[in-house]
């Protein structure tokens, strides 16, 4: 079976008009979707892809018909294709629930238990919206703890927005990863996937293989002193599994090398 993992694409159907900061960024960034279209493009030729896995920032503050022009967006791309999200900080919640899954509006955490003949994958939702470093919920916690127990033995491909390893990033890592890591210890965990960095990054983590995706829009080199210099960059990663192992990973980054904007973002 072949995944594709795909993160943070800060869509939106029209962005807001500025010169500063980082809005004056997102101004001058091309439109997501062009990348996203060659990204999809690329990977197809390269494997056939049986499953999306989106690990948040699926929007840039969405609007509920921001998620709703993706998803058919999305749809209109990958036909049938199945698609599993987690949500991350620029996501909001109750939007999501209206423009994308066509529910009523909930801000309650957003996870998802999906089986497939060669693993499970558990998205489990650490975000809320404008709180970049994610949130710590001892009633996910718990949610997360009881569904390993349900799935004890079994493979599984675990998701999740936020990245968990402090050496990746000048962006703090998710406060809640020293209990996460103890809770998944004894559960059979192929691999761990996330986004929130925009930096492809490949390692692992008390031995489990562990794979954050590039951005679909936007990356930030950290300049020091809280200065960013921001440009288009997009990538993917691919992974292969067979009988419930991984036996293939490709990942993929577009350097477009045109800054969009030097930002100070302590102001």
């Amino acid at each position: 079976m072949n995944l594709l993992h795909i993160s943070d694409i800060h869509f939106r159907r029209e962005y807001e008009v500025g010169q500063e900061g980082y809005k004056g960024m997102l101004a001058k960034m091309e439109n997501p979707l062009i990348q996203l279209e060659q990204c999809l493009q690329k990977a197809k030729q390269q494997e056939a892809i049986d499953l999306v896995i989106i690990s948040g920032d699926l929007t840039e503050d969405g609007e509920v018909e921001d998620y709703r022009f993706l998803k058919e967006w999305l749809r209109s791309a990958l036909g049938n294709t199945d698609i599993i999200v987690t949500l991350g900080n620029h996501d909001i919640k109750e939007n999501f629930r209206i423009g994308w899954c066509e529910e009523r509006a909930s801000d309650f955490p957003y996870n998802q238990v999906i089986t497939y003949p060669d693993f499970t994958i558990v998205s489990f939702d650490n975000s809320s919206y404008g709180k970049d470093d994610g949130v710590v919920s001892e009633q996910q916690f718990r949610w997360l703890e009881e569904t390993l127990v349900k799935l004890t033995d079994e493979p599984i491909i675990l998701v999740t927005h936020h990245h968990l390893l402090s050496q990746q990033s000048s962006i703090p890592r998710w406060p809640g990863t020293e209990r996460f890591l103890t809770l998944i210890d004894s559960s059979n965990i192929l691999c761990i996937l996330n986004g929130h960095t925009h930096h492809s990054f490949i390692s692992s983590v008390n031995g489990i293989p562990y794979f954050t995706a590039a951005s679909m829009s936007f990356a930030g080199d950290d300049l020091g002193d809280g200065v960013v210099s921001f440009e288009n960059r997009y990538g993917y990663n691919l992974y292969c599994f067979e009988q419930g192992k991984m036996i293939r990973q490709i990942s993929e980054t577009n350097f477009s090398k045109h800054v969009l904007k030097i930002v100070d973002m302590r102001k």
